[in-house]
């Protein structure tokens, strides 16, 4: 999980909401929503950070449950509080223990954020690719609500996690040996799994790596 700057809704969105009876299953552009969300995420998950190609595929997520906004509908149109995620293997007709991200969440309340940068500085990872948090109740939704340590047919997240903290750690090892290790060739490795690629992308499940270079710069 990475954590995610909000930005400015669309101007579809902010229209709609001008009307006194506007309530977000009357919003018809909703597409505009999962444009954005994708581009500001950086074409990944919000909660798993696998890849997501097209706005076609985006979920749009709040983190607050709509089904807990219906003495206030009005706050389901909120941007801020708008995630786009995948679809956790729901339209593959998997079982519940195969289901990730909010198709396995479904109306539990959430403490993990990912618009909060404190707490995503309270998640880790281990080397094997597992997430976790000391922190009990953000435990509890990376391992159990959100089932993020899945590591079966259609997601491999822990075995993905893992493929890309090892690519980071080869291509460090393979610094080292060229004589260039240096807490400055660290930062400039953190930097390209910080930053976006030229389409707007980033590095998919780079939370492991951003964990893993922040560790060692802090060393």
């Amino acid at each position: 999980m990475r954590y995610i700057e909000k930005r400015e809704e669309p101007d579809s969105l902010t229209r709609y909401k001008q009307n006194a009876n506007a309530y977000f299953d009357g919003y018809g552009q909703k597409d505009d929503i999962r444009k954005k969300l994708l581009q500001e995420q950086g074409c990944l998950c919000g909660y798993c950070m696998r890849r997501i190609s097209d706005y076609s595929k985006v979920k749009i997520e709040h983190i607050v449950p709509q089904s807990r906004l219906k003495d206030n509908e009005r706050e389901a149109l909120n941007y801020k509080s708008m995630l786009g995620v995948c679809y956790g293997n729901e339209k593959k007709g998997r079982s519940e223990r195969n289901l990730t991200c909010d198709a396995h969440r479904k109306n539990t309340d959430l403490k993990v954020n990912p618009f909060d940068k404190t707490c995503i500085d309270k998640i880790k990872y281990k080397s094997d690719g597992h997430i976790y948090s000391d922190d009990i109740e953000l435990e509890q939704d990376l391992d159990v609500t959100l089932n993020l340590n899945y590591d079966g047919a259609d997601a491999y997240l822990v075995m993905n996690r893992r493929e890309v903290l090892n690519a980071c750690k080869e291509k460090l090892a393979k610094m080292k040996k060229n004589g260039m290790w240096s807490k400055s060739m660290l930062r400039k490795v953190l930097k390209e799994y910080e930053m976006p690629d030229e389409q707007g992308r980033l590095k998919p499940y780079s939370g492991i790596v951003l964990w893993y270079l922040e560790k060692r710069l802090n060393q």
